[in-house]
């Protein structure tokens, strides 16, 4: 049996090789970036001069944009107080989630499957800023304002995203979602082929607010996503599940809660005696791309908003 200190420093390595990575995303996406706004620049360029060549009036028409803008400022500035704190205070679901998640182990612990709790999680994130919050005091500084952290307790983690662009139809995101990330760790009795399922519940909400035009380009996105992996020796290599949440709309206003639980599953083969760990990761992105839009996923804020990986189910052949 392997001791804590050997599966808490295997874990550490994994979580500081995968956020080396996460770096050279982040900084691949900035390069890109710098790109882009002086394409951007030419673009604008070229459309100004098109608008003027059609007789418009450009005066009048920035004119307009600038009032549309103000009074659209008003209405999302309206819409977030009013509508925004009702998922922020709403009551946990966390004593239903432990009970639910007690049977479901007494049950499968009955049909002789091993059931084990979360060993950690972390967070990745590339804005110390945004994610002051979430951190923590154990911050790990990573390139620009990025970094990663344990969550303590590992059961519960916490994590938002709102990214809000301003391009003229080019969305410019350069900085890759936050990153969640949760590890089970076990050795195997003997060597044999693996079912393993992690249950992790999900509960949070979203906002999308978006006027589109047919003079500019706003839209409002929200993506969950979710990856498993096994490391024994080597990783087995990352399995994708279809998206847990997708939304994008050109014309919404809209605030949703979100509250569901996800059944992931890996197979691989394991050799006994040796540590294994199992990672589910994801994203949690709320993009949005135009003036006064807003695009947030929230698993952080308030009690009932969080993700709680509830246990790793494991059986053998």
């Amino acid at each position: 049996m392997a001791s804590y200190d050997v599966l808490a420093t295997r874990v550490r390595e994994l979580t500081e090789s995968r956020f080396k990575e996460f770096e050279q995303q982040l900084l691949r996406g900035k390069a890109e970036a710098e790109r882009n706004a002086t394409f951007q620049k030419t673009r604008i360029k070229r459309r100004r001069e098109f608008l003027s060549s059609i007789g418009t009036d450009l005066k009048k028409f920035e004119a307009a944009l600038v009032q549309e803008n103000r009074e659209l400022e008003g209405e999302l500035k309206a819409f977030l107080e009013e509508y925004r704190p009702k998922s922020v205070s709403r009551p946990s679901a966390a004593a239903d989630a432990v009970r639910d998640a007690a049977i479901r182990s007494a049950v499968l612990g009955e049909t002789g499957h091993i059931v084990l709790p979360a060993f950690a999680s972390s967070i990745f994130t590339p804005d110390r800023v945004k994610g002051e919050v979430a951190i923590g005091p154990e911050w790990n500084p990573g390139a620009i304002d990025s970094g990663w952290v344990f969550q303590d307790p590992p059961q519960i983690i916490r994590i938002k995203d709102s990214y809000h662009d301003i391009s003229l139809c080019w969305s410019n995101r350069y900085t890759p979602p936050p990153v969640y990330s949760t590890y089970f760790t076990f050795v195997p009795a003997s060597t044999a082929t693996y079912e393993m399922t992690a249950v992790v519940a999900y509960h949070g909400f979203y906002v999308l607010v978006s006027d589109d035009s047919w003079w500019n380009c706003r839209y409002a996105r929200v993506t969950l996503t979710a990856q498993m992996n096994v490391h024994q020796y080597v990783d087995s290599g990352w399995k994708d599940f279809p998206p847990l949440l997708n939304v994008e709309k050109q014309n919404a206003q809209e605030v949703d809660n979100f509250d569901r639980t996800f059944f992931l599953d890996y197979t691989a083969a394991l050799r006994a005696g040796d540590p294994v760990v199992v990672t589910v990761k994801g994203t949690v992105e709320g993009f949005s791309d135009g003036g006064n839009t807003h695009a947030e996923l929230n698993f952080q804020d308030g009690t009932a908003n969080y993700i709680q990986p509830l246990f790793l189910s494991v059986t053998h052949n």
